[in-house]
């Protein structure tokens, strides 16, 4: 989780740097953000994973009995509480998702052209990431 968590800090520092000294965001940089795009969620889990076998120990060392360790709460509020979580999340990961197509499909639209009233006097056009002049 800590490990994500720094190269996702990492991965977007290094892209910042890039926009700042370059104006643009190579290929490949560009790849690495996509890849980049899951992996709070990843991180996230992880963490969960952390704390849930972090408990593990206690109970093969014998520390702590599974009669302890076991709720009390029925089954079928459990089962509930599962189906409530795994249908909120699977809302969001929709959610999201759809907000990234969306997003991906507006690409540039949104920033003024180069010749449009919102330019700047003698600011370089922009172009789409990893696209050169004749592309577009």
């Amino acid at each position: 989780m800590v490990g994500l968590g720094m190269l996702m800090l990492l991965v977007s520092w290094c892209a910042g740097w890039r926009l700042w000294r370059k104006g643009d965001i190579s290929t490949p940089l560009a790849w690495v953000l996509v890849a980049m795009t899951f992996t709070g969620w990843v991180a996230t889990l992880a963490g969960w994973y952390v704390t849930e076998i972090g408990r593990q120990p206690w109970l093969v060392t014998g520390v702590l009995t599974t009669a302890q360790a076991a709720s009390k709460v029925p089954g079928g509020l459990i089962a509930t509480t599962l189906a409530m979580y795994l249908a909120i999340y699977a809302v969001l990961i929709a959610a999201y998702i759809s907000v990234l197509f969306h997003l991906a499909g507006k690409g540039l639209k949104s920033v003024a052209s180069p010749t449009g009233a919102g330019a700047a006097k003698g600011s370089a056009p922009v172009h789409p990431v990893g696209a050169t002049a004749k592309d577009t």
